[in-house]
């Protein structure tokens, strides 16, 4: 156990250096043990390889890099958009091993995935079969450590060592109110979150529960700021919530630059990366020219060098060769400078906010989504870029992802939103847009204080509102299946440590096979599971279903995303009341919040009743009249009259 002196609510840098260093040997320790303990059929099963894939297509990627399309078993592998990799053939970590990065993931019966390679493609990686293995984002912690020094040495008068005064208690915000007129659409909690966000210094805090609109006020907040003159940088924590946050600003008339490699962007907003917006000038055609024009005079120096050419006239060519290649780089920085200084909202996720292309450049204003989820360094990251800063998140949904528990106990799993939201409060956005009034009561009691209120487009949602035939067997929108006394038990996969329950899957896959029944589309389903394991079976069990757009997946990869229906197997029964993903409040919170008319659970009450938050859902449900013993039927297919 790491040892610590101040309480973990408190911030104290030097512990958080300790902190920092102790996860990144963690992270280090895991990424080698993951490849050299575990046999690669073990990590292929575990969802952390690819083996003897090969390449399908090949295309052309933004900054002279190359997407890879492969071909292969790629259904279990939990890779995501963004995740670097080492492309092998022998041993992962050897030197002909090839980096490169997950650029896409496509969906369906035949799944594909994208990589990114700089350059040119080697040879034989068109040739033949390879194996893929996630890699390690090292540079991560370089960022952080980097952030961490940077608060340390701040001076107390410069805007960093206010925020450090500020972090550690020193001082506290200031409210300096602007005349501001907001968007009137934005409801009364909304533009009272804009209003704090644009006066609060050096620092402003909001609060977003699920369904909010936390997303549509940080829009608000960066609207006004520009108007103002502001130069604002938008970050999240992942690539994707800072996609999404792009594309809402491009929506609303804002001009922004993406920075961040192309693998990591969405499409969606892929216009709107830098590499694409400097590839639409003519400056980079010319530097395109000077680069080929440097290719074709190497090219052609080596080949009468080879013919016993002159050795001076050699050299001369590769000078010449040289400058140009230069003078392209030169161009290309020089315009890529030019679009960030006409662009007044960049775009990055929070680690994203040290790329060298931002070191010189200042900014009037950061704003962070997602702070609840950015370990404190990697926050820094992004807040020092600014002398003011907007953070936005839920600290009642996904924590931090920390590898280390010692670590993640001693401080490093709590976030300076919390830590902040403790000791000054929070501005909180109290409608809600997704969850009818039945779905919303439980999370607002049990998490939000009772304060959250539906708003009334949203009260009454049912699925009856798209077509959907109406279950008698099944009525209204909160339902808790009772597998307990089924026999269901859970078994643990030998190979991944990940559990599964097969007779509750086969329940699950029934339970979605009589929603498609009574009409509701594939596509609007969510099936969602905490265990790897389980996913798989179910991705069996419902192939032709993910064909018709069925989404199956993991809560945490969920957060941030809604489905009309969602169905929700949490897996565990056991004889010991081992209640194992219930236990985390935060991510069973996501798991009930995901659902804009119908949530359907299915549990075993013996084992998760013994989990108090647990206990208080399934009675929430028995009294809405939403609860169902596994008992009573088998989810046949409903037979529309």
């Amino acid at each position: 156990m790491t040892a610590h002196t101040a309480p973990v609510h408190t911030f104290d840098l030097e512990r958080l250096r300790r902190l920092w260093a102790q996860e990144k040997r963690a992270s280090i320790a895991r990424a080698v043990e993951r490849r050299a303990g575990l046999a690669l059929t073990a990590r292929v099963t575990a969802g952390e390889a690819l083996a003897g894939v090969v390449v399908d297509d090949v295309a052309p990627a933004p900054g002279d890099r190359t997407l890879l399309w492969l071909d292969g078993d790629l259904q279990h592998f939990r890779g995501k958009p963004g995740d670097p990799l080492r492309l092998w053939w022998t041993d992962p970590d050897d030197g002909e091993a090839i980096r490169a990065v997950l650029a896409r993931r496509r969906g369906g019966a035949s799944p594909r995935i994208g990589v990114m390679v700089d350059g040119d493609v080697p040879h034989r990686l068109l040739a033949g079969h390879f194996n893929v293995d996630r890699d390690d984002p090292q540079a991560t912690f370089v960022r952080g450590r980097r952030a961490l020094d940077a608060l340390a040495d701040a001076k107390p008068s410069s805007p960093a060592g206010r925020l450090r005064r500020l972090l550690v208690g020193e001082i506290e915000p200031e409210h300096h109110p602007r005349a501001i007129e907001p968007d009137p659409t934005l409801n009364p909690a909304q533009q009272a979150a804009v209003r704090h966000a644009l006066a609060a210094e050096p620092l402003a805090l909001i609060h977003g529960p699920p369904g909010t609109g936390k997303t549509r006020t940080l829009v608000e907040v960066i609207r006004q700021a520009v108007l103002q003159g502001e130069k604002v940088l938008a970050c999240a924590m992942s690539n994707t919530a800072t996609d999404h946050l792009a594309a809402r600003l491009v929506d609303a008339g804002i001009e922004v630059v993406r920075l961040g490699h192309p693998a990591r962007v969405d499409p969606a907003v892929e216009a709107r990366t830098v590499d694409a917006l400097l590839e639409a000038t003519d400056a980079w055609t010319l530097a395109r020219s000077w680069q080929q024009e440097a290719r074709q005079i190497r090219d052609r120096a080596f080949k009468r060098r080879d013919r016993g050419g002159d050795h001076r006239v050699f050299r001369e060519a590769l000078r010449q060769a040289d400058r140009l290649r230069r003078d392209a780089r030169q161009q290309i920085e020089r315009h890529k400078e030019a679009i960030l200084e006409r662009t007044p909202v960049v775009c990055a996720t929070a680690a994203g906010a040290d790329v060298e292309l931002l070191r010189a450049r200042t900014f009037d204003r950061v704003v962070l989504d997602e702070a609840t989820q950015a370990p404190d360094p990697i926050a820094l990251v992004a807040l020092l870029r600014a002398p003011r800063a907007v953070l936005a998140g839920d600290p009642q949904q996904l924590p931090p992802t920390i590898i280390d528990p010692d670590a993640e106990r001693a401080g490093l799993g709590t976030t300076l939103f919390e830590r902040l939201a403790e000791r000054e409060g929070a501005q909180l956005l109290t409608v809600q847009y997704r969850m009818p009034l039945e779905l919303m009561r439980f999370p607002s009691r049990t998490r939000y204080g009772g304060r959250l209120e539906a708003d009334a487009s949203v009260a009454g949602r049912r699925l009856s509102d798209l077509g959907v035939t109406d279950d008698p067997l099944r009525p209204g929108p909160l339902l808790l299946v009772d597998s307990a006394g089924k026999g269901w038990d859970e078994a643990v996969d030998p190979e991944t440590g990940s559990v599964a329950n097969p007779g509750q899957a086969e329940r699950a896959a029934a339970e979605v096979r009589r929603l498609v029944s009574r009409g509701l589309a594939a596509d609007r389903i969510g099936l969602l599971t905490p265990y790897r394991a389980q996913r798989r079976l179910l991705r069996g069990l419902l192939a032709a279903e993910i064909a018709r757009g069925l989404e199956i997946g993991t809560v945490d990869g969920f957060q941030g995303r809604e489905k009309d229906a969602i169905v929700l197997d949490l897996v565990r029964s056991n004889p010991d009341g081992v209640v194992g993903f219930v236990a985390d409040r935060r991510r069973l919170n996501v798991a009930l919040t995901r659902a804009r008319r119908l949530l359907l659970v299915i549990a075993d009450t013996a084992t998760l009743g013994a989990h108090d938050d647990f206990a208080a859902f399934a009675e929430e449900a028995e009294a809405q009249g939403g609860w169902l013993s596994a008992w009573s039927d088998e989810a046949e297919l409903f037979e529309v009259q």
